[in-house]
């Protein structure tokens, strides 16, 4: 039965009102105020659609809140011409009154003990030719992916971006945002909530060819002083189920909280959540193939804590579970003029990380291909980026436990900057991504958990 009621499919507009809204309460990094307000009103969204069992369940984090950081440069033969270059510091980096010192390259085979380390973060410019290396099922209906480039918001380093310096024995690190295709300093990276030893600021592209502009001509100093703090804090999961025909499970998931205001990151993966939870709450429940668990998770900006959480403390359930199912980022592409980002007509690349298991596969790429759901990849579950063991989502610790998963990811340059604005959802694809999830929903119906599993293709 893959049949897909149209009529209670929420409409784009009730899911644009849904990420307005998130959006609007501002900053939702975990444990602040806006992400506190975010888990409360999922709650009651969930109660409003009768989901049943409803309940928020509570996860030790690390917050991080920091102040305004302050760098300032100088030639050191000339300290009257000094210039403060604006500046924000790296998440879970350690706060300092002052670190004055000679700024320097990194370089592999130089040790700057004391200095300030300046580091280029090169953004990973990805050819979509790739895709069609490492998987024979993708969706390029325009035959985009020979000549598509793919700009991530990440660097090969990805969380690691101030090790160099660390290694190098540095007092602090400056890192310049060399490949950014608009002027932006405020880079939300590392998230894994590690605290590290060193304290640490980004700066914008143009800012950075200043700096390295004066570093050819002589040596230059810097002082860098920012303060702020890292203590506990308590965020939620917020859960709520619907029964159905079978005594297994289907998991529906997000997470709550963002860097920023952020739209696509993730205001609107709540918002496909949310419409599958209200389309289903409609559906009698004789026609729901599974038990539906609806899964709003927290500290995604935290190192993946809620997740990671749901998943310890839920392993009897999860045997239970044929797939979990998470979705994250609906984004518009983009391009640079004069220092800004424009949004573009077209969607991000689109990544559904999916089990090695050839049913899962087919079911997911039917209804990528049913929905038109172009520039859409078939990804492998672990292998990228290179050499990780699980993808880079919600779905990492599902995977790490061998349940089956189809988890949805776009990866546009801005996911982590507060350039990630309303315009940056890519609107025309809301309703067909939450029929696609339907279509994988009912086209499960003759899987069992145990069987799915049985199904895994080993040794690729």
């Amino acid at each position: 039965m893959n049949m897909i009621k149209n009529e209670l499919v929420p409409s784009k507009s009730k899911m644009m009102d849904w990420i307005t809204e998130i959006f609007d309460h501002g900053i939702r990094r975990p444990g602040y105020p806006a992400d506190i307000w975010a888990e409360n009103w999922v709650k009651v969204q969930f109660e409003s659609f009768g989901l049943e069992q409803v309940k928020l369940d509570p996860i030790q984090i690390k917050k991080w809140e920091p102040e305004p950081a302050k760098l300032k440069i100088w030639p050191a033969n000339d300290s009257d011409n000094e210039m403060e270059i604006p500046c924000f510091p790296l998440p879970y980096s350690t706060p300092t009154d002052d670190v004055q010192a000679e700024l320097c390259m990194i370089s592999d085979k130089e040790n700057l003990p004391g200095k300030i380390a300046i580091n280029k973060l090169q953004l990973i410019n990805l050819p979509c030719s790739f895709y069609k290396a490492i998987t024979k099922r993708y969706y390029d209906p325009r035959n985009e992916f020979d000549t598509l480039n793919q700009l991530m918001p990440f660097s090969p380093s990805m969380m690691n971006v101030m090790n160099p310096a660390i290694i190098s024995n540095a007092s602090a690190f400056i890192g310049i945002h060399s490949n950014y295709p608009w002027e932006t300093h405020e880079y939300y990276v590392p998230y894994d909530a590690l605290e590290r030893k060193l304290p640490g600021v980004w700066i914008s592209p143009n800012n950075g060819k200043k700096i390295l502009g004066l570093m050819e001509q002589s040596v230059v100093m810097g002082k860098l002083s920012y303060k702020g703090e890292i203590s506990d804090a308590t965020t939620n999961n917020v859960t709520g189920i619907l029964p159905g025909m079978s005594d297994e499970w289907i998991v529906i998931g997000s997470h709550h909280d963002g860097p920023w205001g952020s739209a696509v990151e993730d205001a609107s993966g709540m918002a496909l959540v949310l419409a599958q939870a209200e389309y289903w709450s409609r559906v009698p429940k004789n026609q729901r193939p599974f038990n539906l668990m609806f899964l709003m998770n927290c500290a995604h900006m935290a190192g993946g804590m809620g997740s990671r959480m749901f998943v310890e403390r839920n392993k009897d359930f999860l045997q239970k579970v044929v797939t979990a199912i998470h979705l994250e980022h609906v984004s518009r592409d983009i391009k640079s003029e004069n220092g800004k980002s424009i949004p573009l007509d077209d969607p991000t690349v689109r990544w559904w990380f999916t089990s090695r298991i050839t049913p899962l596969e087919e079911i997911t790429i039917n209804a990528i291909i049913k929905e038109d759901l172009y520039r859409s990849v078939i990804m492998p579950p672990d292998g990228f980026p290179p050499g990780s063991p699980s993808p880079p989502t919600d779905a990492a610790p599902y995977h790490l436990t061998e349940i089956p998963i189809v988890s949805l990811l776009a990866a546009p340059p801005y996911l982590f900057d507060p350039a990630d604005t309303l315009d940056k959802i890519h609107q025309n694809s809301l309703e067909p991504i939450t029929r696609a999830v339907i279509r994988i929903v009912n086209g499960l119906k003759d899987y069992t958990a145990l069987g799915l599993r049985d199904l895994v293709r080993k040794n690729e």
